[in-house]
């Protein structure tokens, strides 16, 4: 075969072979698209999984940080509807970070929890904080917290 007629067969075979693969480039182009998509729903139904699933780990690293305190009353004054305790405050104290818990004993005892630290920079203040009887779960009770009625302010 002469150099001419083996340069015409090259030829050929490289046109049967670009046209075949031409034919397949369309089918390979949708099935990276396919790929691609299913990449990107995995990737996000992971994300909605894993997401919130680390946020809640994080939420309780963070309350996890905080232990629960008994905490020293400046006063307390117990009225037919309402108790009010008196406590420290730096300027970020909340009724929402504390809990009343009734001791079934007899008489029954209360004890005044903080559960949130207060860590604004203020002038230490009292604050008073007022709960319901029914909140303290007695209208008669003796309470378990310690008692320091003149601090510093």
């Amino acid at each position: 075969m002469s150099r001419h007629a083996q340069r015409r067969e090259d030829v050929k075979l490289s046109t049967t072979l670009k046209s075949k693969f031409q034919a397949h480039l369309p089918l390979k182009k949708a099935l990276s698209r396919v790929a691609l998509g299913l990449a990107t729903l995995l990737f996000t139904a992971i994300f909605c999984v894993a997401a919130p699933t680390a946020l809640a780990t994080e939420i309780d690293d963070y309350i996890s940080q905080y232990q629960p305190v008994i905490e020293t009353l400046h006063g307390l004054e117990v009225t037919e509807k309402t108790v009010t305790i008196v406590v420290t405050s730096t300027g970020c104290t909340k009724k929402q970070d504390f809990i009343a818990v009734l001791d079934k004993s007899q008489p029954p005892t209360a004890t005044f929890i903080r559960l949130k630290p207060d860590f604004c920079r203020a002038a230490s203040m009292p604050y008073p904080i007022k709960f319901s009887l029914s909140e303290v779960g007695a209208k008669e009770f003796k309470v378990a917290n310690t008692f320091d009625p003149s601090p510093r302010f």
